[in-house]
């Protein structure tokens, strides 16, 4: 699963049923991150940020899904003892790629 930052800065969830991957991947190098900044802050590395877990799932369109719900909280849990997801201010860490075409 990815975040898509488009060219003009939109953001997708791409490939939402893939719940062994998380990052972030610009449609291109320059792709403006304001609206990502909005759901999250640009973490300690300067290559990840720190999202918020709700605007993820808003993000998904199936916030209403309880399997990929469940699903995605799995994920979460198993990410937490790496250091990419914070219980406490549910936030997700994910790197951010170039895109690949």
């Amino acid at each position: 699963m990815y975040i898509l930052v488009t060219a003009n800065g939109d953001l997708r969830l791409q490939d939402g049923d893939n719940m062994r991957a998380f990052a972030i991947v610009l449609e291109v190098s320059d792709a403006p991150v304001t609206r990502l900044v909005e759901i999250g802050s640009m973490a300690a590395d300067n290559a990840s940020y720190w999202l918020d877990v709700g605007a993820v799932e808003e993000l998904s369109g199936r916030k209403f899904d309880q399997q990929w719900l469940e699903d995605f909280r799995a994920m979460l849990a198993s990410a937490a003892p790496y250091g990419f997801y914070d219980e406490a201010t549910n936030k997700v860490k994910a790197h951010v790629e170039p895109f690949d075409a």
